[in-house]
């Protein structure tokens, strides 16, 4: 355990390996680094990698009056980054944290030299989705809300490393990280209408990569493809042979060549 002070505030981070680009690894929302340990396992021979657990998350502090936004939880990465001297940076951020790695590349363009973007929904949800964020809310609805995810997240398929994490790990939290999270992403959402949008609106945007493989839909797949078209700092890669949303705890090495292929080097 390495634990990052400021102010009253223990946030839990993991920093090896070396190299002149750092790999900054954002877990999901009420979700633990623990996401990051295989990938980390072969990134770090070849980056510095630091991962972090968000405030209230896994092993960093929690507490009933602890303010649980996004706006919070950029301000603590900003300030481990300013602690740790980092120089350059990709961001590898799950799911509805790269709202937050967005954020700071937008605060921070000359440090930021890649994002990648992993399983995150990026066009406009549909009706459904709004729904489950807003269950996710309700003290007598989360429970129910969060383990339908879990099912829906293991996208059919018995993978076992993929199972623990959210059956165990992500299920530690408890209802006021998952009733942030509902309010933190329905709010991106209505005010971004979706991801594509939001970095449609980039003054000058690194380079993105959004590497998934949950979502089977060819036009899913298309939508983005042609958003590169006209977008060339942003490309797409589905994952032809993982099938769960964690495709970086369900194949590591697919998702370390694909990002280490994407950062040239």
């Amino acid at each position: 355990m390495t634990a990052f002070r400021h102010g009253t505030l223990s946030l839990d981070y993991h920093d090896s390996g070396s190299g002149p680009l750092t790999l900054l690894l954002l877990p999901g929302w009420c979700e633990p680094k623990t996401v990051f340990a295989p990938f980390t396992a072969l990134a770090e021979q070849q980056y510095r990698v630091i991962s972090l657990d968000w405030r209230g998350h896994g092993l960093s502090a929690g507490g009933v009056d602890l303010a649980l936004g996004a706006e919070d939880l950029l301000a603590d990465l900003r300030q481990l980054l300013l602690e740790l001297r980092v120089e350059r940076f990709a961001t590898l951020s799950v799911a509805h944290a790269s709202w937050i790695a967005v954020a700071l590349a937008e605060s921070l363009p000359q440090q930021t030299q890649a994002m990648v973007f992993l399983d995150w929904i990026m066009t406009q949800p549909e009706p459904a989705f709004f729904d489950s964020v807003q269950q996710m809310q309700r003290p007598e609805k989360w429970l129910a809300a969060r383990d339908e995810l879990f099912s829906f997240w293991q996208g059919g398929i018995e993978q076992p490393r993929v199972k623990h994490h959210l059956t165990v790990e992500m299920a530690q939290e408890d209802f006021r990280v998952w009733q942030a999270a509902g309010v933190a992403i329905e709010q991106a959402y209505l005010q971004y209408r979706s991801p594509l949008h939001r970095l449609s609106q980039l003054s000058s945007p690194p380079v993105c990569r959004h590497i998934y493989s949950l979502d089977r839909d060819d036009d899913y797949l298309r939508h983005q493809q042609g958003f590169a078209v006209d977008h060339p700092f942003f490309s797409v890669a589905r994952l032809e042979d993982a099938r769960t949303h964690l495709g970086i705890l369900e194949q590591p090495e697919v998702v370390y060549r694909e990002v280490v292929n994407f950062l040239g080097h």
